[in-house]
């Protein structure tokens, strides 16, 4: 769960019952949450993981931002794998109306949090992410881990922050409000490298 707060926990309850957005053939395509399992390879100690289908607002901005993108998909997983047989239970036991319930999901996750904490201290609380691209016969595959969840968020919102510090007057980020894959080459390359900063898996492969 990566030390994960309330809210978020409240929010992946939420999904369950929330169509999981991907890209099929170029087109926007809604599919069934937790659905569709696919064992990933996160390298380092984290190794191999199933992941599942989950809604993630980075399929719809990367849709919205980038041009030709014919297939898309986010996937999730957490630790231990008992939380995973969880939630595929609640997705598969609870009714729709109960998991769209802002109110009780959010009194579930405060339930929960208790013994979310005292599972995180015993397998830790680490937050891995992998990202595969290709296109034109070239393929990319990111891989970034961080011991901890509040760690990467941390350094990811001060490197977007400074970034925009940084740019001040040179106009390298106009005023506004932009999806992340808007942002100039420039400035995302120096956001990914103020963001590697204490990650324990770091690997960047083209080919």
């Amino acid at each position: 769960t990566g030390n994960a707060g309330a809210t978020i926990v409240s929010a992946t309850f939420l999904l369950l019952c929330q169509q999981a957005l991907t890209i099929a053939g170029g087109k926007l395509v809604e599919k069934e949450p937790w659905s569709e399992a696919m064992d990933v390879d996160f390298r380092g100690a984290q190794g191999f993981k199933t992941v599942r289908l989950l809604d993630n607002p980075d399929v719809f901005t990367l849709y919205n931002s980038l041009s030709n993108i014919k297939s898309l998909s986010s996937r999730f997983a957490t630790a231990p794998g008992l939380w995973n047989q969880l939630f595929g239970a609640m997705k598969q036991l609870v009714p729709r109306n109960i998991l769209a319930n802002t109110d009780l999901m959010q009194g579930l996750s405060l339930f929960s949090l208790p013994i979310i904490r005292a599972v995180d201290k015993l397998v830790g609380a680490t937050n891995a992410m992998r990202v595969d691209a290709s296109s034109k016969g070239y393929s990319c595959t990111f891989i970034v881990t961080h011991d901890d969840l509040e760690q990467c968020v941390g350094l990811a919102t001060a490197a977007f922050i400074i970034e925009i510090l940084d740019s001040g007057g040179m106009g390298k980020i106009n005023p506004g409000v932009y999806y992340p894959a808007e942002l100039p080459l420039s400035s995302r390359e120096n956001i990914l490298e103020l963001v590697k900063r204490d990650a324990i898996v770091w690997d960047f492969d083209v080919s």
